[in-house]
């Protein structure tokens, strides 16, 4: 849980960041650009929390795998020969070459490596190294792949490059209470697909941090997104925050609306989109029986994907829904959060108000202002950290 006192400056924080949303002010556009400030991002976020694998639909054979790249560390997950789930670093523990290259796959005996051909089991033992028995004191066991911790969250495959790190369930158990109870079909959802693109265009010109404050704050929606107010009664918007997420909940939806048909009879009859630290969405619009899993991925300071999987009960996509989502929605979001990562170059802004409104409202600003403080948190412990 955040520290409620105000932290040292860092640098660029010229007006405060405050317990209080409707006396804080935004992180500081720097953030945003520093290539700097990107570098400890990495390591004070990225190296030390729950990141998004895929769900565990994608697994049902030994060798299936998925690999999945945090920042510049690539992962695969893997099912072994026992049926069991793990991760490793994908590289070759002789000269660094990565070892899967593909998204997805199985490997149907052993994974070996392109470069010099070194072996290993689905299970991430060395098998086989040519010539390493003319090597004195070699010993296959000290070369095993570097194995990564790995959780399950609402049927979800996450890992974390933190062998410390704090337990999903520990962290953000509420979060999936909460999905399991508004969403009971989810032990019945499977994936569509492998695909990570079911939005539209996953990389956008726009830093990690812009899509988050995009995506968490539904301040710009009556505005931005006539055809999602439409469906949404934006005046009965809610927004909550926890320790470590955010649930925006619109449980009063208009079946005739401007975006896509919803049938009264059946399907959710809501939506509800949960943010969990520091960039995994879980998503539900009104309609049939389907949920969103999606992560924001950094690239560079100024880029990042958002990427992720459709998980239906059905086996099917509600293909109007889909289109709406891929072809209007996303590129709304899409074109806001680009036109914002310029804008931040500007000279003419540094940092921002929040707005909150109403208290009662989920049309402020207050789930934004929760995600400013994580990040200030995190980068502030980091930088306490460091010699």
């Amino acid at each position: 849980m955040l520290d409620t006192d105000v932290k040292p400056p860092m640098p660029g924080l010229d007006l405060p960041l405050t317990d209080d949303p409707q006396t804080s002010f935004t992180l500081p556009a720097s953030w945003y650009v520093d290539p700097a400030i990107f570098e400890r991002e990495k390591h004070a976020i990225f190296y030390r929390t729950w990141q998004y694998v895929g769900h565990k639909g994608f697994f049902k054979e030994p060798g299936d795998y998925m690999t999945v790249q945090i920042c510049d560390q690539n992962v695969f997950v893997m099912m072994g020969g026992d049926g069991e789930l793990r991760a490793f670093y994908n590289v070759c523990r002789h000269r660094a070459h990565e070892l899967l290259s593909e998204p997805a796959g199985n490997v149907k005996s052993v994974i070996v490596c392109p470069y010099h051909a070194w072996t290993f089991s689905r299970e991430g033992g060395l098998r086989g190294a040519r010539f390493s028995q003319e090597r004195p004191g070699f010993d296959r066991a000290d070369y095993s792949l570097r194995q990564v911790r790995l959780e399950m969250f609402c049927d979800c495959v996450f890992v974390n490059l933190d062998d410390n790190a704090v337990p999903m369930a520990e962290m953000v158990g509420e979060v999936e209470a909460d999905i399991r109870a508004r969403a009971p079909f989810i032990d019945r959802l499977q994936p569509l697909g492998t695909q990570t693109d079911l939005l539209g265009e996953t990389v956008q010109k726009a830093g990690w941090k812009v899509v988050v404050d995009n995506y968490v704050e539904c301040y710009h929606c009556h505005h931005a997104h006539p055809d999602f107010s439409s469906i949404i009664c934006m005046n009965a918007y809610q927004v909550d925050c926890g320790p470590y997420w955010s649930r925006q909940l619109g449980e009063d939806i208009r079946h005739e609306n401007t975006a896509y048909q919803v049938s009264p009879e059946s399907g959710f009859q809501a939506s509800a989109f949960w943010y969990i630290w520091p960039n995994t969405t879980f998503g539900i619009m009104p309609g049939s029986e389907e949920l969103a899993v999606f992560s924001v991925r950094p690239i560079d300071p100024t880029t990042s994907s958002f990427e992720g999987h459709m998980l239906s009960a059905s086996g099917e996509a509600n293909n109007q829904r889909s289109e709406y989502t891929a072809n209007i929605l996303a590129p709304e979001d899409i074109a806001l959060c680009e036109s914002v990562q310029r804008g931040l170059k500007s000279m003419g802004y540094s940092q921002g108000p929040i707005i909150t409104g109403d208290k009662a409202s989920g049309q402020g600003e207050q789930a934004l202002h929760h995600f400013h403080r994580l990040v200030y948190e995190a980068m502030s412990t980091e930088a306490q950290l460091q010699p």
